[in-house]
């Protein structure tokens, strides 16, 4: 009850103006976020190589090969950041926060790409992808019983991305942008976007006690 009662008081806190508190909450266990994210190097992230073949027309000439692109990384997970207003909701003696983030920088590199093409020869190059805008939700859950309470992270799940830009460094690169792009876009959409929310759901987890939100709600 005693629990119960600290929820009701905070709904009423935020019902007449506490939005501001709400967000300074959700900032603070943003920055704890955003630190332990650096502190165990997950601000890059190292993503699986990619590869395809290609047929393509150059310069009036029927050319094919295939390419390979090796050492690629994901960054940058610390840079994630509020880009809404945190809002509060309760249902018997759990309040629930949920967050809308968004990552300041969303970026694939690939250190290494190599180019072959059959019967000439072979070039390499770096290869960047980025995209332009992107999402995240963020739930968050305090769970009472009696005066105790727990704090959980329900969920936080990178779940929007926007338009994917290639960018080769020109050449004969650049005449297989849409298909390096169309390898990309589906590493983001698959395996890139799976690993940026198992380490941020693993970040989040680490840093909720940190943040020690029980005692800092609304009341």
């Amino acid at each position: 009850m005693l629990f119960r009662s600290i929820l009701l008081v905070a709904l009423v806190s935020c019902a007449t103006a506490d939005t501001v508190n709400l967000n300074q909450l959700a900032d603070q266990l943003l920055a704890s976020l955003q630190q332990l994210i650096r502190q165990q190097g997950k601000d890059e992230i190292a993503i699986p190589d990619i590869s395809d073949d290609w047929h393509q027309r150059w310069h009036f000439i029927k050319v094919s090969g295939n390419y390979n692109c090796h050492d690629g990384k994901f960054r940058s997970l610390a840079s994630v950041r509020r880009t809404g207003d945190a809002t509060m909701s309760t249902q018997g003696d759990k309040l629930t926060l949920n967050v809308k983030l968004g990552l300041g920088q969303l970026e694939a590199e690939f250190g290494r790409c190599q180019l072959k093409i059959h019967r000439i020869g072979s070039m390499s190059s770096k290869v960047r992808a980025d995209v332009d805008s992107n999402s995240i939700d963020m739930q968050v859950s305090l769970t009472g019983s009696g005066a105790s309470c727990v704090a959980s992270v329900d969920h936080i799940v990178l779940n929007q991305l926007g338009r994917i830009s290639v960018h080769t460094g020109g050449g004969l690169f650049h005449s297989i942008e849409n298909r390096i792009l169309d390898k990309m876009s589906n590493s983001y959409h698959g395996t890139i976007v799976n690993l940026a929310n198992s380490a941020l759901a693993d970040a989040a987890a680490k840093a909720l006690p940190g943040a020690d939100l029980c005692n800092k709600i609304p009341h």
